[in-house]
């Protein structure tokens, strides 16, 4: 019943039925949906207690969560703690309830599932309603017509609510490939593969139909990571010369090239979150108010989180990622044997947490749905190969990547505003 009530969430949250039925808005669905489902993932928690041997991440996202809600405290405006309840609430929802009842290669299969079957759904609307946009010039629910002056009208796949811009929805593509080979078999290879390989065909149209840069991006870095992982260091040599003649490729045929100057829009949003940070360092603007501030969002998962939750933020947001990663990679040398099928789901997780991230320096994804759906996933293989007991994290010094990873990538951001002012 719990996962039923999960896998129907995700998907009405994926699908966005206010959208359909605008009438729907003022009651909430999606919370209400994540609410019901919460009391029997506690009744799980409660019969299932080796779930209490995942610590480290758990804590660390309790600790995030209440950060944000009380982000507005240092500014006065108590008020917009409760709105910021409201919208974040449901998604941290999603990463209990997920932690607890997906620690099986089965029910994350069902998961995957899910995602799948909503993703050919939004496509299959975009793919009907492409010549009609095309015959009249006009956007349509499920694509977006673009009229670029230098090059040609180009049309844009996108979805409903959160998948409503051509951009996240190639990000939410991209994040679901690498789950598509994982099987039941140690080698990964199974009947399954009959599905998978037309269905990453399928999703790669779909890619390039986005007409989003960060997503073709991302598919040259979908590649790298998977040699990276099979070939190491040979790997990651012949992955930089593939992801070189890919995006040549992607000039070459888009009607949206890929450059410093197609970003001008984005590298002003970012100047401004770097002097909101400058502004409150510590503390941040307070979440959601960069929006509020610009009409517009900071276009990077990164800077938006500093910029509105400060140094202490995304310190706890980036310690999130920072120590699911590490856990994951160390799921396959403790379960490879025993389980090789959740030893595969630790491995293909781990590649779309990466392409997630990848892709969000150009997107601003920092605190939706999809991340903490994968963080939660990640959390139930963690907790099915025995958790913090089996993994441990000491002598790993995940504080000291964490901070250097923030510090590292405001320093990359800070390099690219200069490049560009020069």
């Amino acid at each position: 019943m719990g996962l039923a009530l999960l896998l129907t969430y995700i998907a009405l949250n994926l699908l966005s039925p206010v959208d359909m039925l605008p009438g729907l808005a003022p009651y909430r669905p999606s919370l209400i949906l994540a609410l019901a489902s919460l009391p029997l993932a506690m009744l799980v928690r409660l019969q299932s207690p080796e779930i209490g041997k995942l610590r480290t991440q758990l804590i660390l996202v309790i600790l995030f969560f209440g950060y944000a809600c009380g982000s507005w405290l240092p500014h006065g405006a108590y008020g917009a703690n409760v709105r910021t309840l409201l919208e974040l609430a449901p998604n941290v929802i999603v990463y209990f309830v997920g932690m607890v009842l997906l620690r099986s290669p089965f029910r994350l299969g069902l998961m995957r599932a899910t995602l799948v079957l909503v993703a050919i759904f939004v496509m299959a609307n975009g793919f009907r309603e492409i010549p009609y946009v095309r015959a009249t010039g006009e956007s349509t629910p499920y694509v977006l017509a673009v009229r670029d002056p230098i090059s040609k009208e180009a049309v844009r796949i996108q979805g409903l609510g959160m998948l409503h811009d051509p951009n996240v929805f190639g990000q939410y593509l991209l994040m679901i490939l690498p789950m598509l080979f994982v099987s039941k078999k140690g080698t990964g290879l199974s009947v399954g593969y009959m599905l998978a390989v037309p269905i990453t065909v399928l999703f790669l149209v779909g890619v390039y139909l986005t007409g989003s840069r960060g997503a073709e991006m991302g598919v040259a870095a979908l590649i790298g990571l998977f040699m990276t992982r099979r070939f190491k260091r040979t790997g990651a040599l012949l992955s930089a010369a593939v992801g070189a003649l890919l995006l040549v490729a992607i000039n070459a045929t888009s009607s949206r090239t890929i450059s410093m100057s197609g970003g001008k829009d984005r590298l002003a949003l970012w100047s401004d979150g770097m002097s909101y940070l400058k502004h409150s360092p510590l503390w941040g603007i307070g979440f959601g108010n960069f929006q509020e501030s610009q009409g517009m969002t900071a276009h990077n998962s990164y800077l938006l989180c500093a910029a509105e939750l400060g140094m202490l933020g995304y310190f706890l947001w980036m310690s999130i990622v920072v120590v699911t990663m590490m856990q994951l990679g160390r799921v396959p040398k403790v379960v490879g044997a025993s389980n090789p099928a959740l030893a595969q789901w630790a491995v293909a997780l781990r590649i779309s947490l990466g392409v997630y991230l990848f892709t969000g320096f150009f997107l601003s994804r920092t605190y939706e749905l999809p991340l903490f759906l994968l963080i939660g996933m990640s959390g139930a293989i963690i907790t099915a190969a025995g958790g913090d007991d089996a993994i441990p994290l000491r002598g790993t010094f995940w504080p000291v990547w964490s901070f250097g990873l923030c510090v590292g990538i405001l320093t990359l951001i800070y390099a690219m505003l200069r490049l560009r002012l020069v």
